[in-house]
């Protein structure tokens, strides 16, 4: 199955970028990072949606966290996560 045809699974993708984006926004102004925003999130936000959903939230943030440990700086707000998540889908 494609992302275009789940819908939830891209929904919880794009959520998942709109919270690091936001995330990265706060260590900005704040200069300090609180280690359990994303169990916060998780438990307000994402836990209470379809399965789909939350695979796609959690599949973003994972591929998110690899490609940092990778060394490469994902820019947010250029990041095309779910063309990231496709071609990650496509060689399954």
């Amino acid at each position: 199955m494609s992302l275009e045809d789940n819908l939830l699974y891209a929904q919880g993708a794009l959520s998942a970028r709109d919270y690091l984006r936001r995330t990265q926004m706060n260590m900005k102004v704040q200069r300090q990072f609180s280690p359990q925003t994303l169990r916060l999130e998780y438990q307000h936000q994402v836990k209470d949606k379809a399965v789909e959903y939350q695979a796609g939230f959690l599949d973003a943030i994972g591929a998110f966290m690899l490609t940092s440990l990778d060394g490469v700086t994902v820019d947010l707000y250029r990041w095309e996560v779910l063309h990231v998540l496709a071609r990650a889908n496509k060689q399954k």
